[in-house]
């Protein structure tokens, strides 16, 4: 008899508590403030492997940071990406290719190949 009871009582409770530990866990996993992207300072130096974790793992802040480098390469070497989806996506696919085939490879070396063999002269 004892066993009937403490069943249903076992099912209650855990449906009670699941949903509160799954929103404490929702609300740990947000950050407090969104980060802060990294300058072009504190990208330079960073490997593949080091900007993805200094991203968080984390698509858009990783985005953020090949941007940051490609306005750096695009400056140094008088040149400027197409305006195109396509150009974007090449460059895009190029830099994730590289970097999976050498996580080591300093990021801003991998960004810069890219844009030197995306860009083109920029107009005057």
């Amino acid at each position: 008899m004892k066993t009937r009871l403490l069943l249903p009582i076992a099912a209650v409770m855990a449906a009670a508590i699941v949903p509160a530990l799954a929103a404490q866990s929702a609300a740990a996993k947000k950050p407090a403030a969104s980060p802060r992207p990294l300058t072009p300072v504190q990208a330079m130096p960073l490997t593949c492997a080091e900007a993805w974790i200094a991203s968080e793992q984390d698509y858009n802040q990783m985005r953020a940071v090949v941007i940051t480098l490609a306005k750096v390469s695009l400056v140094n070497r008088d040149l400027t990406i197409p305006d195109s989806r396509e150009a974007g996506l090449e460059a895009g696919k190029g830099i994730a290719a590289d970097c999976k085939a050498d996580p080591n490879a300093l990021l801003f070396a991998v960004v810069d190949k890219q844009v030197r063999r995306i860009g083109v002269p920029a107009k005057r």
